[in-house]
């Protein structure tokens, strides 16, 4: 039988790095711990000024799953058009 997961979940953070954070952190997710899965379901960036901020944090963190959402759609269709 496989090791048990426990997932913190996520979505619509827009580049709110502190209050994502503090939410994690208040939930006790750890990253690394094999146990804990973070699972991000879109729209990390937009909106927020901390973009930097929660790109090297979700970098960082090797046991997440992350879920396109549309602003990640938006972005890409942006990037293709120059």
């Amino acid at each position: 039988m496989g090791m048990k997961k426990k997932l913190f979940v996520c979505s619509d953070m827009h580049s709110f790095y502190t209050l994502f954070k503090e939410a994690l952190d208040k939930a006790g997710f750890e990253s690394g711990n094999d146990e804990h899965l973070l699972v991000i379901c879109g729209d990390v960036f937009d909106r927020g000024d901390e973009s930097q901020q929660m790109l090297d944090y979700i970098l960082s963190v090797p046991n997440k799953v992350l879920v396109k959402g549309n602003h990640e759609y938006l972005f890409e269709e942006m990037c293709d058009r120059g």
